[in-house]
């Protein structure tokens, strides 16, 4: 199991470089820190800063001392995720007309996110990912990606939240502040561009409250005033698709920002009024099978053979089916992941597990080998974190939002619950502001 520590402030050196010297000087000048985090993470509760969970809401822990990325470090980010963006969407074309590209036809067919009836169709502006999140980490200050998020990716709200709460609750402590960061107005734009009409109708489609999510959806209705949705509210009539509002009633819509996956049970006929045109919908049904972990194994394949050059690299990766007799034996050196886990559920860091949980995992893994992946335990860089009344060294990872081919400067950074190297909300991890400076 991981053991994390403590650590005085003034150990920060250890872990902090030049950048860091005005942040750190700040924290140890305030007598009252401690009770500034605690402050914001009230504030949070208070403002429906939550998480759903396992049927309660949780809120949403702030670690308030902010991690920080040069520009230098951000450029290079954002030119490595540009061209994996091009790379996830010219293989999706391919796939979906015909031109099977590096991934095995039985791997792309027995995905739960496949779509048959995108064969052959076109999507409007040629764009299936229009929006999507990658996890990174740093390994001795070099930034890998840990996974493609590019059916329904979230936390960018968090992202935006935890810099405003930090913000304002640290106003007289910190004597340089974050920004926000870009990533509203990115969204915004995306999803206007996403429709060929000057003022598109846009519609945020939520299951409702007990989406995990729900914050974040919320947020994205009252900061940007588009229209919040959930499948009862939308109907499809004579072809055209409309939305049910508490003003004017039936709205046509242009544009639907899909935070669902089960669309044609929710909400019959809006796959069939997609196909003919009538909407647009972001991102594309099908998507999936590019967020399937299965696929990311072939991802450095998929790039070299689209002629793109792969500027950040991935841990190795593997379909646990590919691998050979004698790996068993290095098996538990590795992390474990469900190909159609999300949110931290189905991914096992096998040597950080407790036995009987460890023997579970690989017999399952060993009955159904075509359902998981292999990927390469990588050590991470650690940060230095404030939770509850201490400092603590933690891991963190980092995830940085595209849009279009642009990359926002809304960045989140998800911080691991104490015995975990696993960051995602929904196993209990924490969120850090990022400043870009």
């Amino acid at each position: 199991m991981i053991s994390f520590k403590k650590i005085n402030s003034s150990a920060f050196v250890e872990y902090y470089d030049e950048r860091y010297k005005q942040i750190i000087s700040d924290v140890e000048n305030s007598k009252d820190y401690f009770k500034y985090v605690k402050l914001v993470n009230e504030l949070a509760y208070r403002e429906g800063f939550t998480f759903y969970t396992s049927y309660y809401y949780r809120s949403i822990k702030v670690d308030p001392l902010p991690r920080v990325l040069t520009q230098d470090e951000f450029s290079l980010i954002s030119d490595g995720l540009k061209r994996r963006g091009m790379a996830i969407n010219k293989f999706l074309y391919s796939w979906y007309h015909g031109d099977k590209v590096v991934v095995p036809e039985e791997i792309i067919k027995s995905s739960v996110y496949f779509r048959p009836e995108m064969m052959g169709f076109d999507p409007p502006k040629g764009t299936y990912v229009y929006i999507f999140g990658e996890d990174l980490v740093k390994v001795q200050g070099i930034p890998y990606i840990l996974e493609d998020n590019v059916r329904i990716p979230s936390g960018m709200s968090y992202a935006i939240k935890s810099v405003e709460l930090t913000n304002r609750v640290f106003n007289d402590i910190y004597s340089i502040k974050g920004s926000t960061g870009d990533g509203l107005r990115k969204l915004r734009t995306t999803l206007e561009k996403a429709s060929d009409t000057r003022d598109p109708v846009i519609v945020i489609l939520t299951e409702g409250t007990y989406n995990s999510a729900y914050f974040e959806h919320k947020f994205y209705s009252d900061n940007l005033e588009i229209i919040l949705a959930e499948p009862s509210d939308i109907k499809v009539k004579d072809g055209e698709v409309v939305v049910k509002t508490v003003d004017e009633g039936e709205v046509h819509v242009d544009v639907i920002y899909r935070r669902i996956e089960d669309l044609d049970i929710l909400t019959p006929g809006l796959m069939n009024a997609y196909l003919r045109g009538r909407v647009n919908i972001v991102n594309a049904p099908g998507t999936g099978i590019a967020d399937d972990k299965i696929t990311f194994c072939f991802m450095p394949k998929i790039m070299d053979f689209l002629g793109i050059k792969e500027v950040i690299r991935q841990p190795f990766s593997l379909p646990l089916e590919a691998t050979e007799e004698h790996f068993e034996k290095e098996i538990e050196k590795f992390v474990i992941k469900r190909r159609e886990g999300y949110g931290g559920s189905g991914t096992y860091v096998l040597k950080d597990l407790p036995l009987e949980e460890r023997i579970r995992v690989l017999k399952e893994a060993r009955n159904y080998p075509e359902e998981f992946m292999v990927q390469e335990t990588l050590d991470f860089d650690t940060v230095v974190s404030a939770i509850d009344d201490n400092f603590y060294q933690t891991y963190a990872d980092i995830r940085v939002f595209m849009f279009n081919g642009e990359t926002s400067t809304s960045v989140l950074s998800r911080v691991a619950p104490f015995g975990s190297r696993i960051t995602n909300n929904s196993s209990g991890g924490l969120v850090k502001p990022v400043w870009i400076l």
